[in-house]
């Protein structure tokens, strides 16, 4: 698959230049080593506090803060601060995984895969020239937080929403594991991909990795 082999040389690449969320990046070779399937963009889960100019304008959003573990109270604090323009919310989203099947059968499989996980927002984006599914669960909170730079809201309540956000991050982040062993069992049904090891191999990528 030439597209599996752009897709592999673009991760390893991110890999070796830090551009990758640590927590999953042994998912992410594991999921790249089984036959005729391999990922696009994908995240641990985050949380943190955006700048929005205006309702659903995320292209020109800006991050005040973004961490990929639960967040401090003072860094929330600290970071509203910096806050200049637009709509300020405090955002966790939970992990989320974008994987191309080279068939529609395989994608069945990665669907099931995700429900099973416990990931329900689990759907199929694309039907066509190519299948990719959107490995995705229900944990997403948006807090608002104040407006063109002025906090409207006090500490208890700004407390209360990292709180809150940081238990949702947990608990999504919390299903990796179950997520993970269910691939290594899709694995031994699929059969492992020889072009994964041979450009990871490439990139030398077992010198700070380890291989699955």
């Amino acid at each position: 698959m030439k597209a599996k082999r752009e897709a592999l040389q673009s991760l390893f690449t991110a890999m070796r230049e830090g551009k990758v969320d640590e927590d999953i990046i042994d998912l992410l070779l594991l999921i790249n080593s089984i036959r005729g399937i391999y990922t696009t963009s994908s995240c641990s889960g985050r949380i943190g506090i955006i700048e929005e100019p205006a309702l659903g304008a995320k292209p020109l959003s800006r991050w005040l803060i973004k961490v990929h573990r639960p967040i401090e109270f003072e860094e929330a604090r600290e970071a509203l601060k910096n806050a200049k323009e637009g709509m300020i919310f405090l955002k966790s989203q939970p992990p989320i995984f974008h994987v191309v099947a080279e068939d529609l059968e395989r994608a069945k499989k990665l669907h099931e895969l995700g429900l099973a996980s416990g990931f329900k927002y689990t759907t199929f984006k694309v039907i066509s020239t190519r299948h990719l599914v959107e490995i995705n669960a229900t944990e997403y909170l948006t807090a608002p937080l104040g407006r063109d730079g002025k906090v409207l809201v006090d500490e208890e309540y700004l407390r209360f929403a990292v709180e809150i956000g940081n238990d949702m991050l947990k608990r999504s982040k919390g299903r990796l594991p179950r997520l993970e062993k269910n691939f290594k069992k899709l694995r031994q049904d699929l059969s492992q991909d020889e072009l994964f090891y041979e450009l990871a191999s490439e990139y030398k990528i077992e010198e700070n990795w380890k291989l699955p």
